[in-house]
């Protein structure tokens, strides 16, 4: 839910559908992005914001925490609040003038403000070229919206977000999905070039 100052609710929906536009997965380096086809799909929790930084500053004295602006292709702006546990693909050093997809939890509470101001979870820098999606995958490997299935193979490569060699089962946990080609099936099959498991992002 949604908050502003005076305490009233306004749902996720009613935000994104006054002053924002998401979309539950990116293609990073081109325009297109994945959205659902009619209303009745399911949801994911992550939904990814797309544009160019306009500005970066400290939102605090210490430095720790930051604040993208990002502008869309539409013009709208919306602020992320970037921390210390936000997970960077590749590391990507963001600046400012850099084209990138923000992915950020749409059940999270935040300010009803304009721009809309909102915790960061994933950031990807549109020069990777790849296909990002984020979301809850169920032990069958199939995402939250039903959108696309993963095929593991021996040359997937899955990492914790610290770096290290994630050894259980994929399935059942909130995963960032970086991937080049998936087929034209509903739900979409891909077999992943990485995958790297949210272990600790997630409440």
């Amino acid at each position: 839910m949604y908050y502003n100052n005076k305490s009233s609710k306004i749902s996720a929906n009613e935000m994104q559908n006054t002053i924002m536009t998401g979309t539950t997965g990116c293609s990073c380096g081109n325009v297109n992005v994945e959205t659902p086809t009619t209303p009745s799909m399911p949801n994911s929790r992550y939904l990814g914001f797309q544009g160019t930084v306009t500005n970066i500053s400290n939102l605090n004295d210490d430095g720790c925490t930051k604040l993208f602006e990002v502008r869309d292709q539409n013009g709208r702006i919306t602020n992320f609040v970037i921390t210390p546990s936000t997970y960077f693909i590749n590391q990507a050093n963001i600046t400012k003038g850099m084209s990138i997809t923000v992915f950020y939890d749409a059940d999270a509470p935040a300010v009803l403000i304009y721009p809309p101001r909102l915790q960061a979870t994933v950031v990807a820098s549109n020069n990777l070229n790849k296909n990002v999606k984020v979301d809850y995958f169920d032990s069958n490997l199939l995402s939250q919206d039903k959108a696309l299935q993963l095929n593991i193979s021996e040359n997937t490569e899955i990492l914790l977000e610290n770096g290290q060699t994630f050894t259980s089962n994929v399935g059942n946990h909130y995963l960032v999905v970086i991937y080049t080609n998936s087929t034209r099936s509903i739900p979409a099959q891909t077999t992943p070039e990485k995958i790297i498991v949210l272990c600790q992002t997630i409440a």
